[in-house]
C-alpha cells in the first residue's frame, strides 16, 4: 500500500509513504545543501516516535516549516499503517486562559492551509481560531487535526488559540482526541443547538485532560450558535456547563437555516437573543464574521450596531480586519474619562454619605456606576494584552 499526503504547494510538503522491508528516508528539495539534512532529521524523529516501523517514506519539499513536515509524515505513516500509534502523545505546554480576558476579535484560519497557518500567531488578535470544520473539505479532515495538533504543540500563540471542530457526531470527537494534545485555549461546539450537546462536549474534554495529564476543566468551550433551533434555545446552551466562557454568533448558516437574506433586520431577533442569553448566563458574546473584505466602513458599521447591542467582539476572516473590531470594541478615550468621573463621582458620595451620585449636572444610578467600573477594569485588561 502507497499513500501520498500534503500537496506540491507553496509552504507545504508533498509525502509519499509504503511499507517496505526496513524504515528509509528520501528528500527532494530545491535547496538540498541548507535543507536536506534538517528534513531528513524531522521525517526520522516522527518515525522514531512510531517505534521505528518498516515504512519508507519520501518527502519531496515546497519550503514547508518543520510543524508542518512532521505532521505530514506522520498522516502518511497511519494511512499505510492503520495500528500504528506514536509511542507518546505530542504535548503543548500551553498555560489555561483567564475566562474573561478580552475577545474583541478571533481570527478564523482554515486548519488545512499550511501557507495560510504560516504566521498566524503574530497579527495581535485576541483569539486565533484554527477551523477543523467549514473551511476543510472532508477528504482532508484527518491530516488538518494532524497539522493543527501539531502547530499548537509548537508555535508560541502570543495570546489566546482555540480549535473549532466537528460535530461529535461528524468527527468532532476524533478532532478532540488528536488535537487537544496541543493543548489549545478552547474548543469551538458549531452549530451549539442544546445544553446537552454542550454538556456532552465538557465530559469528553474532561476524559482527555485526565488521559493526557492537563488540568480537568481547564479547556474553555465556545459553543457557536448558528440555527434557528440554536438561537430558540441559546439559553440552555449558555448555562450548560462552566467551561462555556463565550457565546458566538453564526450569520451564514443562520440565515440559510431560516431562509432569510443577511439584512440588519433579518439578524436582530438572533444577535439580541444570543446576547441576552449570554450575559443572563455571565458570559462574553462574540458576533458573526463580516464577509466584505473591501469594505472597512462596512465593517466598521456593522462592529458599532454588535457593540451596541452588547457583543463583546466579533470574527474575522482577514488580519486586515483586527484593528477595526479592535478600535471599535475597545473604550474610547472619552468613555474610559468619562467612567472614570462616574466611579470617582460615586466614591465621593459614598464618603459622604450621600445615596445620589452627579456627573456633570445629571444623576446617575448604581447601575451605571457599575457598568463604568467593569469598563475600566475591561480596558485595564486590554491594556495588559488580555491577562491570558
Amino acid at each position: 500500500m502507497e499513500t501520498r499526503v500534503g500537496s506540491d504547494a507553496k509552504a507545504d510538503c508533498l509525502v509519499t509513504a509504503r511499507a517496505a522491508e526496513r524504515a528509509s528516508v528520501t528528500v527532494a528539495t530545491k535547496n538540498r545543501n541548507l535543507l536536506e539534512t534538517g528534513i531528513r532529521a524531522v521525517a526520522e524523529a516522527v518515525i522514531e516516535s512510531f517505534g521505528s516501523p518498516a515504512v519508507a517514506v519520501e518527502v519531496q519539499d515546497q519550503g514547508a516549516l518543520d510543524y508542518v513536515l512532521a505532521a505530514r509524515i506522520e498522516t502518511a505513516i497511519r494511512r499505510v499503517l492503520p495500528e500504528a500509534k506514536p509511542v507518546q502523545a505530542v504535548k503543548g505546554a500551553r498555560a489555561a486562559s483567564d475566562p474573561d480576558r478580552p475577545r474583541r476579535s478571533r481570527l478564523y484560519a482554515p486548519g488545512n492551509n499550511p501557507r495560510l497557518l504560516v504566521g498566524i500567531d503574530i497579527h495581535g488578535t485576541d483569539c486565533v481560531l484554527l477551523d477543523l470544520e467549514d473551511s476543510v473539505p472532508l477528504a482532508e479532515k484527518g491530516a488538518a487535526r494532524t497539522l493543527v495538533k501539531r502547530l499548537l504543540a509548537v508555535v508560541p500563540f502570543p495570546d489566546e488559540v482555540w480549535v473549532r471542530i466537528n460535530p461529535l457526531d461528524a468527527g468532532g470527537r476524533d478532532d478532540l482526541a488528536e488535537v487537544l494534545e496541543g493543548r489549545p485555549h478552547g474548543v469551538c461546539l458549531p452549530k451549539a443547538e442544546t445544553g446537552e450537546s454542550v454538556r456532552e462536549l465538557s465530559k469528553e474534554l474532561g476524559r482527555i485532560e485526565r488521559r493526557l495529564g492537563f488540568d480537568v476543566g481547564s479547556t474553555h468551550i465556545m459553543p457557536i450558535i448558528e440555527t434557528a433551533r440554536g438561537v430558540l434555545r441559546c439559553e440552555d446552551v449558555a448555562e450548560a456547563d462552566e467551561r462555556v466562557v463565550v457565546v458566538a454568533f453564526g450569520a451564514e448558516d443562520y440565515t440559510r437555516d431560516i431562509g432569510a437574506r443577511r439584512t440588519d433586520e433579518a439578524l436582530l431577533f438572533a444577535r439580541s437573543r444570543v446576547v441576552a442569553a449570554a450575559k443572563a448566563a455571565g458570559v462574553q458574546a462574540s458576533d458573526t464574521v463580516y464577509a466584505d473584505l473591501a469594505n472597512d466602513a462596512g465593517l466598521a458599521d456593522e462592529c458599532a450596531r454588535a457593540r451596541d447591542l452588547g457583543f463583546d467582539g466579533k470574527g474575522a476572516i482577514n488580519p486586515r480586519q483586527i484593528p477595526i473590531l479592535h478600535h471599535v470594541f475597545s473604550p474610547s478615550a472619552a468613555e474610559l474619562e468619562r467612567a472614570k468621573a462616574i466611579v470617582e463621582a460615586a466614591r465621593e458620595a459614598e464618603s459622604r454619605g450621600l445615596g445620589a451620585v452627579a456627573v456633570d449636572g445629571r444623576m446617575v444610578d448604581q447601575p451605571v456606576v457599575e457598568r463604568a467600573r467593569r469598563l475600566i477594569k475591561y480596558a485595564e485588561k486590554i491594556s495588559k494584552g488580555g491577562a491570558a
